[in-house]
Order: structure tokens, then sequence, then C-alpha cells
């Protein structure tokens, strides 16, 4: 102990400076650290609330009988509308995918949309319409192979 305070006691005004520059630095960086800890969950935030509008907005675009298991594309008066409105939907699945893929969304976010767009691809209206805008449109034979592998997922799997 006589060491330690024979070094304070040694030390001069400008050591004191720069030890105290130094602890200041230190506490700076943690708040920095703090500081983006937030930013990132944000961001992060913002990111699932804009496409969860974008969902919704799709969504709601959609008919009032698209969950019905006799449901029928091709008889619809509204066919045009609905298709438009399912290329919507598989135009964001594809970003969302996308998203994942390269890492740039949280896996946990991530697990919630799979899962909302395995719920959707189960569907008879949703299956009609990739039928049609797979042959329109190419998102490559990766988004292809998730598509079709939502499509034939086990029911009995999905989460209530």
């Amino acid at each position: 102990m006589a060491a330690v305070d024979g070094f304070v006691s040694d030390m001069k005004p400008t050591d004191w400076i720069v030890a105290m520059a130094a602890l200041a630095t230190c506490a700076g960086v943690g708040v920095l650290f703090l500081q983006l800890r937030e930013l990132t969950r944000q961001i992060k935030l913002q990111h699932f609330a804009d496409y969860t509008t974008r969902h919704q907005s799709i969504v709601l675009g959609l008919p009032d009988d698209i969950d019905a298991p006799g449901f029928t594309l091709a008889d619809r008066p509204d066919y045009e509308r609905t298709l438009q409105r399912m290329r919507a939907y598989f135009d964001l699945s594809f970003e969302k995918w996308y998203l994942n893929r390269r890492h740039q969304i949280d896996p946990d976010i991530w697990c919630i949309w799979k899962d909302g767009i395995t719920r959707a691809l189960s569907k008879p209206a949703f299956q009609q319409a990739w039928t049609i805008v797979r042959a329109e449109a190419k998102f490559g034979a990766d988004f292809e192979t998730f598509v079709d592998q939502c499509m034939h997922y086990p029911q009995s799997r999905l989460m209530a």
C-alpha cells in the first residue's frame, strides 16, 4: 500500500489532468456505446413498423373471403385488383426474404415474418396467385424454392 501512496503523492498536476482526461474518455466511450445500442434498437423497431404498415395495407386491400378454403381466383369479378394485391404481397415477401438472406434483419423478426408468409401461402388463394405471379415475374430460384417450401409446410406444424 505504501507504494501506491507514494505513487499518488508523487503525481504532478499534469499527471492528474491526464488521468482525469483518460477517465472522461472512457466514460464518453461507454455513453457512446449505450447510445448506439439504443439507436440500433430504435432503427430495428422502426424497420419492423414500416414493414408491418406495408403488410397491413396490402392485406386490407384483399377480398374479405381471401382465407376461404374454396376461394377461386380465376372466377372473381375483382380478379385484376386481387391479383395486383397478391403481386404486392409476393414482392413484399421477397423483400423480407432478401433482407433475411443478407442478414439485415433480426432473426426474431424473420421468424415472425416467415411464420406469417408460411401461413398465407398455405391458403388456396395465395397458391393460385403464386402460379400466375411466378410465371410473370422472376424472383430467382432461391426465393421460388422458399415459397414452394412454405406452401408445402405441414399444416400440423403451423403454430396457433
